[in-house]
């Protein structure tokens, strides 16, 4: 498989596009190629919207993708769009298997963040359009589970239509669409798959962005090879929330398993996981040692983290008995500063008990533990942000002196020094959506070519 040729075929994008855009372009795939494509419904998500499956090809291996399990995650959905397109031309890539395409699992979720789908891209307008679901309304996170203690059985309507695409696709290779916001390209693989490997540090490497070499997403991650880790399951954060964590394990975790482990239970595919940022900073990937141990900068990291954390649970609690608007912006802020607070003892255990944090941290491992961990905390801000105007809007611009008027102020100043800490520390890039689309699919292709040379030398 000529892996750069397949590539080059990718074009250039300048934004996002919308849910509407993504499944009209789908229902126009299939009407067009009604011989090769079909369009079917999968489900429905929480608000109506009809979930689509395009599925195209009819051979005996089957090839599931899915875009915008996490709604500010919309690179997935330009790959499935080009794909769309690509293997209705493409026949060696149809040849011997089958696709199913979702364009978008989370429609509802999806248009809540097509304020910055047309730019400008920073992280300052990012901040200011963003929105995620609490955990425990993830499509990615809410498929059923019992696992000792934790017992969770209330999938949302968009999981339930993945589940239900799942059980009609039996997938060989699963591909869960997401993307990071600020680092460095690192990758989840159900197995070890060494021959991937070196595809998967090229082709980011090639195109400027740095390979994640920082601290890991989580700190349950297994890692296989550099960047490249286990698809985490429920059951690891159960595992590890159980040897460091006070009380009952299942009370630390939001939501319930993985797309991974339902479909390990229908047709035990190979799945694969590409995150990808929007910016990155030379630093994401500088291996180089300094003079502070891993340990103290993750402690650090764990400070700011609180601080952040700590400002948005006072505002939360000054605002509380004003707030009427924006509810599904104020309840997932609520949750995850909730969580995180919790957390955040057994993440100072395990920096105090793991093995190797006497070592000398390294360029990348700081600014993970402080930047860009902050980035992510940031957001956090701006939808509470979002919940704030909201609630002003509603109110006429709110009194001058309401609580609510105070706290939008006070978090518009602090979003402002936030983000400026970044930009001061990381000196950001913004990396094109085709280099985003190319990364994602080369590490389809990847693992595709792979999986074929592994067959081929049983």
């Amino acid at each position: 498989m000529d892996i750069d040729l397949l590539l080059s075929r990718v074009p250039s994008y300048q934004r996002f596009l919308t849910v509407d855009e993504l499944f009209d372009h789908a229902r126009s795939v299939s009407q067009a190629h009604p011989e090769m494509a079909r369009y079917e419904v999968v489900g429905t998500s929480t608000r109506g919207d009809a979930i689509p499956m395009l599925t195209i090809g009819n051979g005996p291996r089957h090839v599931m993708v899915f875009a915008c399990p996490h709604p500010n995650e919309p690179v997935g959905a330009m790959l499935v769009s080009f794909l769309s397109e690509e293997l209705i031309v493409n026949e060696a890539l149809r040849e011997g298997r089958t696709w199913h395409l979702l364009p978008c699992v989370d429609p509802d979720g999806t248009r809540l963040n097509e304020g910055w789908f047309k730019g400008p891209f920073n992280i300052r307008n990012y901040a200011r359009h963003y929105y995620r679901p609490r955990p425990q309304d993830q499509v990615e996170w809410t498929f059923p589970i019992e696992y000792k203690t934790f017992v969770w059985n209330d999938p949302t309507p968009e999981t339930r239509a993945l589940m239900n695409a799942i059980q009609i696709a039996k997938p060989d290779v699963m591909y869960s669409l997401h993307n990071a916001g600020f680092g460095g390209v690192y990758y989840y693989i159900s197995e070890p798959l060494p021959s991937l490997y070196r595809t998967l540090h090229r082709i980011p490497t090639e195109r400027g962005l740095p390979m994640s070499l920082g601290e890991p997403e989580m700190p349950w991650a297994v890692e296989f090879h550099p960047a490249v880790y286990r698809v985490p399951k429920a059951t690891d954060s159960y595992d590890y929330y159980e040897k460091y964590a006070e009380g009952d394990p299942a009370s630390y975790i939001t939501g319930g398993a993985s797309s991974f482990e339902f479909a390990e239970r229908v047709s035990s595919p190979f799945c694969l996981v590409t995150e990808a940022p929007y910016f990155k900073s030379p630093k994401i990937g500088n291996t180089s040692r300094i003079d502070e141990r891993r340990g103290e900068v993750l402690l650090q990291g764990i400070e700011r983290a609180r601080s952040i954390l700590g400002t948005l649970e006072r505002l939360l609690t000054e605002t509380k008995g004003e707030m009427t608007e924006g509810a599904i912006f104020l309840n997932a802020v609520t949750v995850f500063v909730e969580s995180e607070l919790k957390s955040l003892p057994s993440q100072e255990k395990w920096v105090k008990e793991a093995p190797g944090m006497d070592e000398p941290a390294t360029v990348a491992q700081k600014a993970d533990a402080l930047w860009v961990s902050g980035f992510y905390r940031m957001l956090l801000g701006g939808m509470l942000q979002r919940a704030f105007k909201a609630q002003l809007a509603a109110t006429g611009g709110g009194r001058s002196g309401s609580a609510v008027r105070r706290a939008c102020d006070e978090l518009e100043a602090c979003i402002d020094e936030w983000a400026k800490d970044i930009e001061t520390n990381l000196q950001y890039e913004v990396v094109p959506i085709r280099d985003l689309v190319q990364v994602q699919y080369g590490a389809l292709l990847g693992v595709l070519d792979a999986l074929d040379g592994r067959c081929q030398g049983v």
